[in-house]
């Protein structure tokens, strides 16, 4: 049986630390004892070594052993999405936490059926940690707040690599060096491109 991850804020060798309740819980749905052994990460690329040190009805506590870190991806890309409806952003989530990405940018589309998305809030928090830790990943996936298309376009550089998903996406794929992977609604992103490049000065 793989070793059970548990979220902590931060992480610092030999401390001894109460989960939050929810961690807790899945230490005693898992049925460990004290000296078992369980995986702690703090989702910005540190995890550790640690004990149950005591398990009880109202808490858990663990010691944290030995703090390992993990450098940052080397490819910091963004996935850029209309916001999902409902349920499909607890779909989403996980799905590109699997995958390796590393930032998604929800967009406010001319179509879009969500407008409003709060990245901060306590449930895409609680999705992204939960994914994590399934995917066994270090690093929670970066969740920026909404924008529109222009003003992420504005911020991006075409030399940068920028890739608008196509019916042919599936087919083509997405061309190696790309920093910004645009993916539009059913209906499709209306809104017309034009790169130019400067006039040379007299």
């Amino acid at each position: 049986m793989s070793q059970l991850w548990v979220f902590l804020e931060s992480l610092r060798e030999s401390e001894l630390v109460t989960l939050s309740s929810d961690e807790g819980r899945h230490v005693v749905a898992r049925r460990l004892r004290p000296g078992d052994s369980v995986v702690a990460f703090d989702g910005a690329g540190h995890t550790a070594a640690a004990r149950i040190e005591s398990l009880g009805r109202r808490a858990v506590e663990i010691r944290i052993e030995q703090v390992d870190s993990l450098a940052a991806p080397t490819s910091r890309w963004v996935l850029a999405t209309a916001i999902p409806k409902g349920e499909r952003l607890a779909t989403m989530l996980p799905m590109l936490v699997q995958l390796g990405v590393p930032i998604w940018q929800p967009l406010v589309l001319e179509d879009s059926a969500v407008r409003d998305l709060d990245a901060r809030s306590a449930r895409i928090q609680r999705i992204l940690v939960e994914s994590a830790k399934l995917a066994r990943r270090p690093w929670l996936l970066e969740v920026r707040e909404p924008c529109r298309l222009d003003e992420l376009l504005a911020k991006s550089a075409p030399e940068e690599g920028i890739c608008f998903g196509d019916r042919d996406g599936e087919r083509v794929g997405i061309p190696h060096g790309a920093q910004l992977v645009v993916i539009g609604p059913e209906a499709g992103l209306s809104i017309c491109l034009l790169y130019t490049s400067p006039s040379p000065r007299d």
